[in-house]
């Protein structure tokens, strides 16, 4: 249920956004809601992103208690990670952010159509 911010308190959507500042936080969450991946394969699986905004975007997950590091033993994976309790929280959230991210692609109001002014009043 919304609520007013008390007073003297920041606004909770800034705290949100503070906490999930960029794309790749969202689509790194967004890639580890279908189970367990080591750094590799959310490398392949997040289009775009390089190795360091990864290797630098992991541990903010971790310290803001979205995701778990595990350490395996042997091999070249030696780590892999997965969301908290606290990052299931979010699986609704980002969950709506697709849906109508899909609504915005069937309207044809993709990033192409935004940069052209489109939709501006």
């Amino acid at each position: 249920m919304w609520r007013a911010p008390h007073a003297g308190l920041r606004c909770p959507v800034e705290a949100a956004l503070q906490v999930l500042d960029d794309r790749w936080k969202t689509l790194i969450v967004w890639r580890l809601f279908w189970g367990a991946r080591p750094f590799c394969e959310l490398m392949r699986g997040t289009s775009g992103i390089s190795k360091k905004t990864l290797r630098r975007q992991l541990p903010e997950l971790e310290r803001h208690g979205l995701v778990h590091r595990r350490l395996r033993p042997g091999g070249r994976r030696r780590a892999e990670y997965s969301p908290t309790p606290f990052g299931e929280t979010l699986k609704p959230i980002v969950g709506q952010i697709y849906e109508w991210g899909l609504m915005l692609l069937d309207a044809g109001l993709d990033r192409r159509t935004a940069m052209d002014g489109a939709g501006t009043s």
